[in-house]
């Protein structure tokens, strides 16, 4: 009886998780070429209340910054600075709530939105780790940044251009 008491409790605990992902320039996936600049978003596919961390991992380059809080992540929602353990990676703590009765509640849909700066040839890797363990990420990006194309097509009419003088 004991064991299907626990059982019940961990399937009722597994049912109510809440599935959130990570979107890149409004995209989902797990690998991307970006420019030095990209828009990072958090999206919850439901309207449960949540904790968690998003962070670019240590080793990783570039950071986040411009956090926005949507409508959608209530109405006490917040965004902190998370510099707690920096050999984790540094980022922020989310926090998805709602007073009772609050407006507005909390909803599916994009939660946060970021701004991700990082420079040409760097690689990041951004993950969103949610409770009640934080031991494993519950989605995880890579950014690989590249140059924009005109920068791109710039320097090549400059290679054919010293090309044509010899």
């Amino acid at each position: 009886m004991r064991r299907l008491a626990v059982l019940i409790f961990v399937l009722a605990l597994t049912s109510t998780a809440n599935a959130v992902l990570i979107e890149v320039d409004g995209q989902v996936g797990q690998t991307f070429e970006v420019q030095e600049k990209a828009t990072i978003t958090v999206v919850s596919e439901d309207g449960s209340s949540w904790l968690g961390y998003l962070i670019v991992e240590a080793g990783g380059a570039g950071g986040l910054s411009n956090v926005l809080k949507l409508d959608a992540a209530g109405n006490i929602a917040d965004a902190v600075p998370y510099t707690v353990e920096p050999e984790w990676g540094l980022g922020f703590e989310l926090t998805v709530a709602m007073s009772p009765g609050g407006d507005p509640a909390v909803a599916a849909g994009p939660q946060f939105s970021f701004d991700y700066t990082g420079a040409v040839g760097e690689t990041a890797r951004i993950s969103l780790f949610v409770d009640p363990e934080y031991t494993t990420p519950v989605a995880t990006v890579s950014l690989d940044v590249v140059p924009e194309p005109m920068t791109v097509i710039l320097l090549g009419l400059g290679a054919l251009f010293l090309r044509r003088r010899r």
